[in-house]
Order: structure tokens, then C-alpha cells, then sequence
């Protein structure tokens, strides 16, 4: 049986648009905050793809008050760990430092300065790990496999960027991207830890008053559909496995069939804890791999995700698990789910949801999700009720309707 989980969250938005966000976490010791910036996949420019990326990657190399190694300095001598990435970043520390470790938050996000020397050591080694993603074939045939599903959308292209790409950016169309994109207005603070929630959005409001500027209007993504008929690709690398991506787009994370899709994924290929059906017959059963995965949740976001299947297997068993993939896909959209399954899936997943709730920083990027996608904070407390609401045949139903045997691709790389 799930216990039953209770969380006080305070709002408060700010003239510049900023939304403010601060959970009770009572009894920790700890403190957590989160800067999440209303920043889109689109806003990148389509001639420098992976220029959000690098910016994401530079935060923390160097402010208006630090350098690179000042600022590392900083945050260990209040005892925080603190990282930025592509909408913003995230402060841990010991809540007798959340004053502090907030400053230096907003120093990071706000504040950097993208020195030359130093972007150029993080450009060089982004550089690296994309020669070494190029010579993976699990890496190639992923993002193979989302350029065939998304098309010209900006999500069809490696949120890394490519070596070209990323080899001709220059520190000034970083500081460039960041004035532009990093606004105020639609982004969100969050923080959890053990005060009240007004004094810690009090707290907050000190801390990011002076973030000002007004927003930039987001260019709209091209329109992205599914593929009217399937598709079937291998890209021979010298490997002697072949790593097969099979799939088509997905769904937004605001689409009404999200949870019961949440339970079909578990039925079909991504429930741990214990054996899913793909898991069971191509794995367990026929021995094609160690790994092996089906999902359409996972990477709803903003934008639709993608229906995604994974097996890493020999190039013999290639088509073999393809037909393996599609035998289980069709079972699920033509046969309601077993009692049992059904429910060892929902014990599972309203047991194992306050887990995912248990550190700070979580919690202050549950508060900004729930606000985002529109949720509602109680969401916590109906999650439960929704999953155990759902019957065998709204299993098989949703399933029926997004997916789509006939118009999967299906990418591989590796062996031949």
C-alpha cells in the first residue's frame, strides 16, 4: 500500500514574469534550488546546433564576481554542489547556506561572463565526446533514428551539435544566445528545504528581484507528424553487435492518455522491479541481449516525444527481434493486459512514486513540472487514485491509438 504523501507549496510571481516556487520539506537538513527558464528547443538557431548546449555547459566558467575556479571555490566552502545546464541550473547545499548558495545560483544563471580561454576548454572537450559519439553505434542509430521521426523539428537534430558546428562557435555567440534567451518571464524558481514556504519564497524574491528583461517572442517549431509509412535503415559500422532503435512520435506530457500510456509502458517495456513483456521474450526467453526497452512516457516533454524500442542483439537476430517488437506491440493493441499484470504494474508504480520525491532538488523540480504542465500541486495525492482507476481495456485502447505497427522506423548501426 502507498503512503499517503503531504506537501505544502507556496506561489508568489514576480513583475518580471518570474514565477516563484518554494516547497516544505520539514525535518531535512537540507536545501535545494532549481532555475528553470522558459527556453525552447526552437530558440536555438538552426545554422549553430549545439550552441544552447555549450552555454548550458559554460555557466560555470567563469561570472561577473568569479572566475571558473573562485566560483568552484564558493560553493565548496558553504558546502554545495551546484551545476548549470541549457534553461538554467541547480544549488545543493546545507540549508544554513541556502542564503548563500542562492547568490551564487543567481551569479551563475544571470551573471556569466563565457570567457574565451575557458569556453574554448569545454568546446574542445564537447568536441571530444562527440568524436567518440560518432564512433558508437548505439549513439548513431539514436540519433538517426530521431532525425527520421522529427524531421526539420529542432528536436530531429543531436542536442550536442555536430563537430562542425560546434568547432566554428565563438564565446560572443554564447553571451549573445544568453542575453537573448535567458529572460525572466515564463521561467520558474524553485527551492525546497526545511522553512516555510512564504519565508523561503521571501528568500527567493531577494534573491532574483533584479532579474530583469523583457521577453523574447519563440519562434514556432515546424509542424512534426507521423511518418505515413514505415521505414527501415541499417548503418553498417565495423562492431560486432547491431543496436536497433525502432519507433515513431509520440505523445506531449499534457496529453489526457499520458497515464494509462504510463502503465501500457510497463506492461510492454520499461517497468523495473520486474519483468516486462519485451524483457521476458526477448531477452528471457530467446536470448537476444542483456538489454532491451519499449516506451512512449518517458520523452513526453513540451514537445511530443517518441515511441521508442531498444535492443542491442547480434546482426543475425536482427530481424528477429524486430518481428519480436512488433508480435508484442500488436498483442498489446489487440488483447487487454492480464489481471495480474495490471496489477503488479500499478502496485509498482503508485508504491515506488515518493521515491522519486525523496531529494530536494527533486522535489523543487516537481513543484516546477506540476506548475508547468499544469498538474496542480495536489497531483501527488490524486496520482495514486489515477493509476489504479485504470482498467485492462483502457490499456489496450490507448495502445490501439498510439501505436502504430505500420508506421514504425526502424534504425540500426553496427554489424552487418
Amino acid at each position: 500500500m502507498s503512503v499517503p504523501i503531504r506537501m505544502a507549496i507556496a506561489e508568489r510571481e514576480l513583475p518580471s514574469g518570474l514565477t516563484l516556487l518554494a516547497v516544505h520539506n520539514p525535518g531535512v537538513q537540507t536545501f535545494a534550488g532549481v532555475v528553470s527558464l522558459d527556453i525552447r528547443a526552437g530558440d536555438e538557431p538552426t545554422d549553430r546546433p549545439g550552441l544552447a548546449h555549450l552555454v548550458g555547459e559554460c555557466l560555470d566558467e567563469g561570472t561577473r564576481h568569479y572566475d571558473s575556479l573562485e566560483l568552484s571555490a564558493a560553493a565548496e566552502s558553504i558546502g554545495a554542489m551546484m551545476e548549470g545546464n541549457q534553461r538554467g541550473g541547480v544549488v545543493m547545499c546545507p540549508a544554513t547556506a541556502q542564503k548563500e548558495a542562492l547568490a551564487l545560483l543567481h551569479e551563475l544563471v544571470i551573471e556569466p561572463e563565457f570567457p574565451g580561454r575557458e569556453v574554448r576548454r569545454v568546446q574542445a572537450e564537447v568536441l571530444t565526446e562527440i568524436k567518440a559519439d560518432d564512433d558508437d553505434p548505439r549513439t548513431v542509430a539514436a540519433r538517426r533514428f530521431r532525425k527520421e521521426v522529427y524531421g526539420d523539428h529542432p528536436l530531429g537534430r543531436p542536442p550536442q551539435g555536430t563537430a562542425k558546428s560546434v568547432a566554428r562557435l565563438k564565446p560572443k555567440d554564447l553571451r549573445d544566445y544568453h542575453d537573448q534567451w535567458f529572460r525572466p518571464a515564463g521561467g520558474y524558481v524553485a527551492a525546497s528545504g526545511p522553512d516555510e514556504p512564504e519565508k523561503m519564497l521571501d528568500r527567493l524574491e531577494k534573491a532574483f528581484r533584479d532579474f530583469r528583461g523583457k521577453p523574447h517572442k519563440h519562434k514556432a517549431p515546424p509542424d512534426v507528424d507521423l511518418a505515413p509509412a514505415g521505414r527501415d535503415a541499417h548503418l553498417p559500422m565495423p562492431r560486432e553487435q547491431v543496436h536497433v532503435f525502432l519507433g515513431h512520435l509520440g505523445i506531449r506530457r499534457t496529453h489526457p492518455d499520458f497515464y494509462v500510456l504510463s502503465v501500457m509502458d510497463h506492461v510492454l517495456g520499461t517497468g523495473p522491479g520486474f519483468t516486462s513483456r519485451v524483457s521476458r521474450k526477448l531477452r528471457d526467453e530467446q536470448g537476444l541481449c542483456y538489454s532491451v526497452s519499449a516506451g512512449i512516457t518517458g520523452s513526453a516533454g513540451e514537445e511530443p516525444g517518441t515511441f521508442t524500442a531498444y535492443i542491442g542483439t547480434s546482426p543475425e537476430h536482427r530481424q528477429k527481434a524486430v518481428d519480436g517488437f512488433l508480435e508484442e506491440i500488436r498483442r498489446i493493441r489487440s488483447e487487454p493486459v492480464s489481471a495480474q499484470e495490471l496489477q503488479d504494474v500499478k502496485d509498482y508504480l503508485t508504491g515506488s512514486f515518493v521515491f522519486g520525491l525523496e531529494r530536494n532538488s527533486n522535489l523543487a523540480a516537481y513543484a516546477i513540472r506540476a506548475r508547468r504542465f499544469g498538474l496542480g500541486f495536489d497531483f501527488i495525492q490524486r496520482y495514486p487514485d489515477i493509476i489504479r482507476a485504470i482498467t485492462a481495456e483502457q490499456v489496450r485502447e490507448t495502445a490501439e491509438r498510439h501505436l502504430h505497427p505500420d508506421r514504425l522506423v526502424v534504425i540500426s548501426a553496427g554489424a552487418s
